[in-house]
């Protein structure tokens, strides 16, 4: 098969009018102009898309889609009331099927936006059933709780016991019971499909956040990702009442640990300080949000090379502000755009992402490091591109795989529709995908060389039982409120 547009846009090289890049398997196997690439491969059927651009697919490295549901559910709360009460509804109001169609909503927003890979962190492992039945490919964390740690290793033995039902759940996923309540919403692939999408998803765990996950568990936790040669996730350096606890031992989460009886002693440093004294962070090691940082906490994140997962969008709406992109790139750490759940982002519109990042305040500051200010000073649109997809691809540890149009890469592929009038004139595509382009431009998605969405559209999704399980879900919730 061969795409073609009149644009190709590679992210790793430079852009290529009236383009195409050939498709064998799962694989991109050739690209450059068309008329070269008909000319070397005559025999391959070539689908035109006219005025539009074709791109690696983006990379949301920050996720949750089992939160989907509550979009718009928690508004105007302080940040650890949201986190009170997002919990007591996810444990108390929600059902577990509640859950797995949360995510599977989730999975269809991000398909719908353009997105073909997702970093998840899961709590109940409802993303597995919705990343497979989409297409998207995916690394799932599964998520780690407790900051008790009398509960570490009793913990530690429940992650061991998750880890394994997952595994156990992706190798005969096409083998479970076609009586799915998930079904109705959107059909299940044939076996074919579901081997092929299998290989697109891959394990690791996330220790949630320092007030969330005791210091024996983090390292139980830190042990057991070695061990496993798993990834890590966690939340770090995002609010004022993380740093108020791990500071002084003050503020609200403190309030709540004293009313469950946790005993704690604050450690008197940053959370990324914190981190780093524990061992836990490395370069396999994703940290998300990274906000609150100090001068020793770049120094320490320079030294150990973890990602980052930069949420502009979240960022603001929970009132936390908003990373410094431009000492993060300064320090040649490797950082990828996330959405974070649309329960604090609201959207999963990865053109407001881009967009939210380039107008970040602190280009409009003076550079930090002097010997590094010519190439950081400021930032373009090609930059904010590569973020959203190579960038992104770095951070999960997928840079080999995806995040860009080369041979012998995955065909994550993307096609972006630039006709509408909104996008007119194109002077340059990469300017016009990164100011003037809406996820409603998407017309294509495929994910290892799979069209998992035509025309704005998903096979076998059945789009009225979707909102009308989505709006069984929000009755009971706003009754509950």
């Amino acid at each position: 098969m061969i795409l073609s547009a009149r644009w190709l846009v590679p992210i790793s090289s430079p852009v290529i009018e009236q383009g195409g890049v050939v498709i064998e398997g799962d694989r991109i196997i050739a690209f450059g102009r068309i008329d070269w690439v008909r000319g070397q491969f005559p025999g391959h059927p070539v689908r035109d898309f006219g005025e539009a651009a074709i791109l690696p697919g983006f990379v949301n490295v920050h996720s949750h889609l089992e939160l989907s549901i509550l979009r718009g559910y928690l508004e105007g709360l302080s940040f650890w009331d949201w986190i009170r009460r997002l919990t007591w509804t996810k444990y108390q109001v929600l059902s577990r099927e509640d859950i797995r169609v949360s995510a599977l909503l989730g999975a269809i927003e991000a398909v719908l936006s353009g997105i073909t890979t997702v970093g998840d962190p899961m709590d109940l492992g409802a993303s597995l059933d919705a990343v497979i039945r989409t297409g998207l490919r995916a690394v799932l964390y599964q998520e780690v709780f407790s900051p008790d740690a009398e509960e570490a290793e009793s913990v530690l033995a429940g992650c061991k016991e998750k880890l394994c039902s997952l595994r156990a759940r992706i190798l005969n996923w096409e083998g479970l019971s076609t009586e799915d309540p998930l079904d109705h919403l959107i059909g299940p692939p044939d076996i074919v499909t579901v081997g092929l999408r299998k290989h697109r998803v891959s394990l690791g765990l996330s220790p949630h956040a320092p007030y969330t996950v005791s210091a024996p568990l983090f390292k139980l936790v830190h042990l057991l990702a070695q061990a496993e040669r798993l990834p890590i996730c966690i939340h770090i350096a995002e609010s004022e009442a993380e740093s108020q606890l791990l500071e002084s031992g003050s503020g609200p989460i403190m309030d709540a640990w004293q009313q469950r009886g946790i005993v704690w002693s604050a450690p008197q440093c940053t959370p990324v300080e914190y981190l780093h004294r524990l061992g836990v962070i490395g370069e396999s090691t994703l940290l998300v949000h990274c906000i609150r940082l100090s001068d020793q906490d770049f120094g320490i994140l320079r030294a150990t090379g973890p990602s980052i997962a930069h949420c502009p969008k979240s960022n603001w709406k929970l009132r936390h502000g908003t990373a410094d992109l431009k000492k993060l790139r300064q320090g040649g750490l490797r950082v990828g755009l996330g959405t974070d759940s649309v329960a604090s982002n609201n959207n999963m519109d990865f053109f407001e992402e881009m967009r939210a990042a380039y107008f970040n305040p602190c280009w409009s500051t003076r550079p930090l490091v002097k010997e590094h200010a010519q190439q950081t000073e400021t930032i373009g649109a090609a930059d904010i591109l590569r973020m959203a997809t190579l960038g992104g691809a770095e951070a999960l540890g997928l840079a080999t795989r995806i995040g860009s149009i080369e041979t012998d890469k995955q065909a994550d592929l993307i096609v972006i529709d630039l006709s509408q009038i909104h996008a007119q004139p194109v002077y340059s595509p990469v300017t016009t995908l990164v100011f003037s382009s809406r996820s409603s431009d998407v017309i294509l998605v495929m994910a290892g060389g799979e069209v998992i969405m035509e025309d704005r559209r998903l096979k076998g999704l059945n789009l009225s039982a979707l909102r009308e399980q989505t709006e069984s879900i929000r009755q009971k919730l706003i009754h509950v409120a």
